[in-house]
């Protein structure tokens, strides 16, 4: 679960703003909260929804954590010697482009010391080129975890050099692979392919992380490699076909089959006695068939969804449905999250202010992010939708 993400100088963020999930101790006993892993004292969200209006920066903090993990994970394999990291833009002032962009993220996670869930910090600074369009190189990089009380280093990287915990990491700071670390590439992604044993357990840890945002760009199709996904999980097609006989009326089952191009799938439909392709189902269908993979896995399997634009196509009633699925300790027995963002504030009916953060743009065109429970005097009552569409809460767009 992610305790706290703090972001500066990226795309639309241009000072840094803080997402602090951890729950007040004064807010109810929810189930919806649950105690942090590795901080029983701890209570967090499942569910972390972000409204705003058009272009006002909600996408860019899901950005951030799929854009970060990513390069964790894969940077090694992403660019070569002389690419730019392009998926890190600074913010769009030129005074911007010639300073580094800053992640910070605290989450728990089963790394190192026997597989106990432990809290842990990745920091990520970015040298910027005097260029809108990407970043050049890793100015500092730095990995902590906290197996009790204090923190303690696993690796932490100033530019090209490294400083290693033998004790944490499994590495001494001599070891011929660190030179392998390119200034565009992460630590991790690096070393988990001069099989380091340490660094490929976390990346296989933050391959969980589910996103419909790759890069710059969002990324949903009912092509191949989806479909692929389903005939490789016989679970994951026959959990599917149950929501589906619930959501989509007259829907039986959704069927695999190899074709002359391939994979395609098929539906059945009660009183048809033919089939329907893919193309054929409404959009609705279609975009819940993308995104169910994403939340099944990490409901069975812990993790975080971050999902852009979750109520895209999909019916009013079956998002607050989604939405109980991380809620419900049952169903979401690891305490999985999911973070998303959306338009429909009818949805705010279905959640806690805690769960709730806004982004909207100050005079000078930077996003500010804050939590619904950051508003003085905001109480918690069912009518936080009205007051949203009423302008009370802010992050609403300035019509007529």
């Amino acid at each position: 679960m992610i305790h706290e993400v703090r972001i500066e100088n990226f795309f639309s963020i241009r000072d840094e703003q803080v997402l602090d999930l951890r729950v007040p101790g004064n807010a109810p006993k929810l189930d919806r909260f649950r105690p942090a892993p590795s901080r029983p004292s701890t209570r967090l969200p499942t569910v972390v929804a972000l409204y705003g209006p058009n272009a006002s920066g909600k996408s860019t903090v899901l950005r951030t954590l799929s854009a970060t993990i990513d390069f964790a994970l894969n940077s090694f394999d992403s660019f070569s010697e002389d690419d730019e990291i392009y998926y890190f833009q600074p913010f769009g002032w030129q005074s911007s482009q010639l300073k580094p962009t800053k992640i910070w993220l605290e989450f728990d996670a089963p790394w190192l010391d026997k597989g106990q869930l432990k809290l842990f910090q990745y920091e990520l600074h970015l040298n910027n080129i005097g260029s809108p369009f990407g970043s050049k190189d890793v100015l500092y990089e730095a990995l902590r975890f906290s197996p009790e009380g204090k923190m303690r280093r696993v690796f932490e990287r100033k530019g090209q050099k490294f400083t290693v915990s033998k004790k944490n990491f499994g590495l001494l700071e001599k070891d011929m692979r660190l030179q392998a670390i390119r200034p565009n590439a992460s630590v991790v992604s690096t070393l988990a392919k001069f099989n380091h044993r340490e660094s490929a357990d976390i990346r296989a840890g933050l391959a969980r992380v589910q996103s419909n945002i790759q890069g710059l760009f969002k990324v949903e199709s009912a092509g191949k490699q989806l479909l692929q996904a389903y005939k490789e999980d016989d679970g994951l097609l026959e959990e599917l076909n149950r929501e589906l006989r619930r959501f989509d009326v007259g829907l039986e089952s959704m069927s695999l089959a190899e074709g002359n191009n391939g994979l395609f799938a098929y539906f059945a439909h009660t009183g048809l006695d033919g089939y329907l392709l893919m193309p054929d189902e409404s959009r609705g269908t279609q975009r819940f068939i993308e995104i169910f993979p994403r939340l099944h896995y990490v409901l069975k399997f812990g993790g975080i969804a971050v999902i852009d634009e979750l109520d895209t196509d999909l019916h009013p009633l079956l998002i607050p449905e989604l939405l109980r699925w991380f809620q419900d300790p049952i169903r979401n027995p690891k305490s999985a999250q999911l973070w998303f963002t959306a338009h429909n504030a009818s949805l705010m009916n279905e959640l806690e202010k805690e769960e709730i953060f806004f982004t909207e743009k100050d005079a000078s065109g930077g996003t500010q992010v804050y939590g619904a429970r950051d508003i003085e005097g905001l109480r918690r009552e069912p009518s936080l939708e009205k007051k949203y569409l009423g302008g009370v809460l802010g992050a609403v767009p300035h019509i007529g």
